[in-house]
């Protein structure tokens, strides 16, 4: 059994390996664009969501990655924006999105690995858990995706302003492609995260706990008053395009370090 385990934790370590690699292809042709993407990318990629996929579906089936604790929920959404950033460069042929989406799926994975399994309490309600983790996922998901977007939109000003081949800016899609790209999902996911923390604090207060006691709900708290601030500064105060996208990167920091960093006390033992 335990050598099972063995096996199954290092083709999770395969897929964070291979994942690495694809990005490091991406980003060595973004740096010198005169070098094709070499074919190996979609292979690495393809292994990557591979074993990702296997070590997701062994551990939801022998039910040591249960669906309502941090590490399953990393694991999943490491799977969602690997396959959403695919998606995003087979269907308009931009590949800059992988080379910056890949490493946090990686880092997504990487935690749901070495994160020690999380005891939740036995007598808690896991209907409205498991309702307030699917949306916080999904907001989560289009969050991580704008972040992206977010790059590839500085990547391509850096571009133009440094005068760079003309060749790089075409692996970058247009400005006005990201800069509509990023506010949509923002608009899209910060209402699903906002829902999703207020299913949060309502299923708290079922509990009898105080959700605001929760170091995790005051981040994220502050990770939502940031994106909140971004489409405030975009639509209402018309910021210029940097200041924006730095904030969406200032945001994402902070949800990053919510998620990953900072541990949840309502539902622990």
């Amino acid at each position: 059994m335990k050598s099972l385990t063995v096996a199954w934790t290092l083709l999770g370590w395969l897929s964070v390996l291979c994942y690495l690699v694809a990005a490091g292809f991406v980003l060595w042709a973004l740096w010198k664009p005169r070098k094709s993407l070499p074919t190996l990318t979609q292979h690495f990629f393809l292994a990557a969501a591979l074993c990702h996929l296997l070590y997701f579906g062994e551990g939801a089936l022998t039910k040591w990655l249960k669906l309502d604790t941090p590490e399953a929920v990393s694991v999943v959404l490491g799977l969602l924006v690997s396959g959403a950033s695919f998606v995003q460069w087979r269907r308009h042929g931009t590949e800059a999105y992988l080379g910056f989406l890949l490493p946090l799926s990686a880092i997504l994975l990487a935690f749901g690995i070495i994160e020690r399994p999380t005891q939740l309490s036995p007598e808690l309600r896991r209907d409205i858990l498991l309702i307030h983790v699917a949306f916080m996922m999904l907001g989560y998901l289009m969050l991580t995706l704008s972040f992206g977007s977010s790059v590839v939109h500085l990547l391509t000003l850096w571009a133009l302003k440094r005068k760079r081949n003309l060749s790089v800016l075409d692996r970058l899609p247009p400005l006005e492609t990201t800069e509509q790209l990023t506010g949509k999902l923002v608009l899209i996911g910060l209402p699903i995260l906002a829902l999703g923390m207020i299913i949060g604090i309502v299923w708290a207060k079922v509990e009898g706990r105080s959700a605001l006691s929760d170091p995790k709900v005051f981040l994220s708290f502050i990770t939502g008053g940031i994106f909140a601030a971004y489409l405030y500064a975009r639509f209402i105060r018309r910021w210029e395009a940097p200041a924006l996208h730095w904030l969406i990167s200032v945001g994402f920091a902070f949800l990053l370090v919510t998620f990953l960093v900072v541990r949840h006390t309502l539902a622990v033992r």
